[in-house]
């Protein structure tokens, strides 16, 4: 009976501690602030005009100048990059195949400037969690592409109870590649893939930064170069500033953490900066956060707004509780909010949070008003919140979601926060894109909040799933 108690707390201690509970050394960080000389907006939209879907592309043709001009090296860490579909997305969607033109444009550059080193930092699900190789990537490499995937396991688990007995009982098993037996659950026509596989993705994590840059320019985005993700609306941001050195430096520890069989060798080698000169525009200042930094900053931001401040949101997911008490305090203290989500139509998260926001400000009179994008096939997929001061603005613009797993150091995610007085042209840019939005200038591009009264009873369970699941990973 004594050793059975001592086995069984054994057994709990090791259950205790076998959860992934902080992040490796070198996230989480956030730069000094740097001033800048300019800072270029883009956007891909999708919406309706004429009673026609319309497209306006721009944010992809701008990475390949980054990747043409790249004189020394090229570097991505992204999400996804790949042009797997779910079935019928190519019915439905006409999805462009982003992945495949840019990894053409890659080797291109690289039979032209064979001296250039590229560098790719990638999430695993572009191999479906260890599943098998990627075909689109193994010819990169063959071309001397440097690729590595991190490693996910090494990052904090949202879901503790599953990832728990998984860490435990299915982990020290490993998952070799191209044995799969299985068919792909998520897309169509790629290799098979394992039950491990599958068991590893319902971990539910990722690196989810959006990062692209050469020696003197950066390119932060809401984009995936992704077919399924190829017609979304999203948005980019583009600078040159010595801050690009601290962005470089930041993509290190996630190196590290890379898988390593990859070619990339668990390594980024350190680069000379010093050719981009400081701004001395003290009009427009830049700072960078990766991680948890983010909700940080912004929770701080919004603390510190007043009744005489408007607060515009632009997000393809809101749930976080955090944000969600900020925001409420914040309409308590006469701060003004227009928010545009994107219309999910299972309605989670959105509906839910927009839900409650909305029944909060009707019955204390707040300043609170919801818009839904009027998205077809795809997604408003923008992580965006601008602050609207009397004198300035403050623009928060990169992967990240407003979702506990985005937000709380369970992802990794990436930032630039932008402050800008109104005569510069970035502000003017954002403005013009937050008006042309809410007042549906020159086509539909939001709907109306609608009480969704058949959801109204489900809002707080759904609020609550979603917030213990750490829903949206995108």
């Amino acid at each position: 009976m004594k050793y059975n108690k001592l086995i069984f707390f054994l057994l709990c201690m090791i259950f205790l501690i076998s959860s992934c509970t902080s992040l490796p050394e070198g996230l989480a960080t956030k730069t000094e602030i740097y001033n800048a000389d300019n800072v270029d907006f883009y956007y891909d939209l999708n919406y309706e005009s004429d009673g026609e879907r319309k497209f306006d592309r721009q944010i992809w043709n701008e990475v390949y100048k980054i990747l043409d001009e790249a004189q020394d090296f090229f570097l991505m860490d992204i999400f996804v990059f790949n042009d797997f579909l779910a079935k019928g997305v190519r019915e439905k969607l006409q999805p462009i195949d982003i992945a495949t033109e840019f990894s053409e444009k890659i080797l291109e550059k690289r039979k032209k400037d064979p001296n250039v080193e590229i560098y790719l930092i990638l999430d695993e699900s572009n191999t479906f969690y260890g599943a098998f190789d990627n075909p689109t990537h193994k010819k990169l490499e063959e071309a001397g592409v440097k690729i590595g995937y991190v490693d996910l396991a090494k990052l904090r688990d949202p879901m503790p109870l599953y990832s728990k007995p998984w860490r435990l009982f299915i982990r020290p098993f490993g998952n070799p590649k191209n044995i799969g037996k299985r068919k792909n659950p998520v897309y169509e026509g790629t290799d098979k893939v394992t039950i491990r596989s599958i068991l590893r993705a319902l971990n539910a994590k990722a690196d989810h930064r959006k990062l692209i840059m050469n020696e003197s320019t950066a390119m932060l985005t809401s984009a995936n170069p992704h077919a399924e993700g190829s017609k979304h609306s999203n948005v980019a941001f583009k600078f040159s500033s010595p801050i690009i050195k601290d962005i470089y430096n930041a993509e290190k520890p996630v190196a590290k953490i890379t898988k390593p069989d990859g070619s990339l060798k668990q390594k980024l080698p350190d680069k000379d900066f010093s050719h981009i000169p400081y701004s001395k525009n003290n009009s427009l200042k830049l700072q960078y956060f990766t991680e948890g930094q983010t909700a940080i900053d912004i929770t701080r931001e919004m603390e510190n707004a007043s009744s005489e401040d408007k607060i515009v949101i632009a997000q393809f997911f809101l749930a976080d509780r955090g944000i969600i008490n900020s925001i409420r305090k914040a309409a308590k203290r006469g701060v003004e909010f227009q928010i545009i989500l994107n219309n999910s139509n299972a309605g989670l998260p959105n509906k839910a949070s927009a839900g409650e926001l909305m029944k909060y400000a009707r019955k204390h009179n707040y300043k609170i008003n919801v818009k839904f994008y009027n998205k077809g096939e795809e997604m408003y997929h923008v992580k965006m919140l601008s602050i609207l001061k009397k004198d300035y603005m403050i623009t928060y613009a990169g992967s990240t979601n407003f979702t506990r797993r985005n937000m709380r150091n369970y992802n990794l995610e990436n930032e630039i926060k932008i402050i800008s007085t109104y005569d510069q042209k970035i502000s003017e840019s954002l403005l013009n894109y937050y008006d042309t939005l809410w007042n549906n200038k020159n086509g539909i591009f939001t709907l109306p909040y609608d009480d969704h009264k058949n959801e109204k009873i489900l809002n707080d369970l759904l609020f609550r799933f979603m917030e213990i699941n750490g829903f949206g990973v995108f």
